[in-house]
């Protein structure tokens, strides 16, 4: 795989993990592990914004539209996160999910 292709596939592995169309685990397992942003890390909407400008230069403008409707589901203009993170001493987590959130005050456990 040269350097293109290569940034190509971690815009695209990136667009599936953040869109839920596929895992990491999904990713990492196929062996092509390259992402556009830092998978483990919170997702920032820089990184989106990044993730679409670079599908805008490649005219992949569907997936330009699907993250924009991502980014007005999440955040707010000012860029921060939608959702209240969970402020729990300790946190409850009944079920592993992508968007974590604590089982005791319902909000996001933020990474």
């Amino acid at each position: 795989m040269n350097k293109i292709q290569a940034v190509h596939v971690g815009m695209i592995n990136s667009y599936n993990l953040i869109t839920g169309k596929a895992t990491i685990e999904d990713i990492i397992q196929a062996g092509i592990g390259l992402f556009a942003h830092v998978p483990d890390e919170e997702l920032e909407l820089e990184n989106i914004e990044f993730i679409i400008y670079y599908f805008q230069d490649k005219e992949m403008f569907e997936y330009c539209a699907v993250l924009q409707d991502y980014i007005e589901d999440n955040f707010y203009p000012d860029g921060t996160c939608k959702e209240e993170n969970c402020d729990c001493y300790l946190p409850e987590i009944k079920e592993y999910t992508k968007k974590m959130k604590c089982a005791t005050c319902d909000k996001r456990i933020k990474r």
